[in-house]
């Protein structure tokens, strides 16, 4: 069995227990893996889509491939970290999104003194990039996203004392589309409170704990 891991950093940062392997390490030590973890300064599930229509990708050489990204383009940011953001992938977005692209429509919500925009709309990515994943069929697994816990930020205090934007959940509504459309879904959607405490540092990158759990959740669809 060939897999294919692509993540974002949550597949890689790993702060908290730099001594001990994060679950795609572990699979990659089990199975014959290629691991593209964090390949972009911003990875999203469209540059995992770019690379398979420009053909870096041949999905056919996989039997498996573990996608776990989504909470880049989901997560809203100043409108300056918008632009940096979306700069690299935008003429990919053009094509790609066509209609559903949507470059100028805001959250109306400020975080340091700039409204908020996430890199792709809600409806963009149920109606655009879900039917994509869909199509690659069984050999998928999808990591989705959990929510994020109201006035708690855990370790990202450290890089960023301003916390989070106020409209930082609106991660969840889009996770919520990944919901009875994917037969090989780890979900994580339904962590409460003190799961994502428990297995989070900050909302988004694993602690040791939560990297265990979704080593043992990804290894089911693969034995």
């Amino acid at each position: 069995m060939k897999i294919l891991i692509f993540t974002d950093s949550r597949g890689q940062h790993k702060s908290s227990f730099s001594d001990k392997l994060i679950f795609t390490e572990k699979l990659s030590r089990e199975f014959n893996t290629e691991l593209l973890l964090c390949p972009y300064k911003w990875t999203t599930t469209m540059h995992f889509i770019s690379l398979i229509e420009s053909g870096k990708i041949n999905i056919s050489n996989y039997d498996k491939i573990i996608l776990y990204t989504g909470v880049v383009e989901f997560s809203p940011r100043p409108i300056s970290n918008f632009l940096n953001a979306i700069s690299d992938i935008k003429p990919f977005l053009k094509v790609f999104l066509g209609d559903y692209l949507d470059l100028t429509n805001t959250y109306k919500v400020n975080y340091m003194g700039e409204d908020t925009k996430s890199l792709i709309t809600i409806n963009a990515y149920e109606n655009i990039v879900i039917p994509y994943l869909k199509a690659i069929g069984d050999k998928l697994i999808l990591i989705n996203t959990n929510k994020i816990v109201d006035n708690w930020d855990g370790d990202y205090l450290k890089i960023n004392p301003n916390g989070r934007p106020s409209n930082i959940n609106i991660v969840s509504k889009y996770s919520e589309k990944t919901l009875g459309n994917f037969g090989n879904l780890v979900n994580i959607l339904f962590w409460n409170d003190e799961e994502i405490k428990k297995y989070t540092v900050d909302n988004m990158h694993l602690t040791y704990l939560g990297s265990e759990y979704l080593y043992e959740k990804t290894k089911q669809y693969l034995i």
